[in-house]
């Protein structure tokens, strides 16, 4: 894999980097031992484990879940949820009852 390859390491390196991770080696530890790279704390490692494993190392929060739960409804209803929201006039009696 060519991408793998800027950062010195092959497919096999990566996965044992994974399991060593999985056995408690820090994320950080291991991009300073294989990837040369001491100041991203962890964040390459989570990121080539994502895109070439295939596999999360990271917790998603619970709000992000709760975003992209929203989102779809919002879609589902055919609303755009990246559109910009339409702009109200404040003196606009739309909204009142009466």
């Amino acid at each position: 894999m060519s991408g793998l390859s800027e950062y010195g390491i092959d497919e096999d390196t990566l996965r044992r980097m994974y399991e060593e991770w999985q056995s408690g080696v820090a994320k950080s530890t291991l991009e300073a031992r294989y990837l040369g790279k001491t100041s991203s704390h962890g964040k390459v490692f989570t990121s080539l484990v994502r895109r070439y494993l295939g596999i999360e190392t990271e917790k998603r929060s619970s709000l992000a879940g709760e975003n992209a739960r929203l989102r779809a409804l919002l879609a589902a209803h055919g609303i755009d949820p990246d559109s910009e929201p339409p702009v109200r006039n404040p003196d606009s009696r739309e909204h009142c009852d009466s």
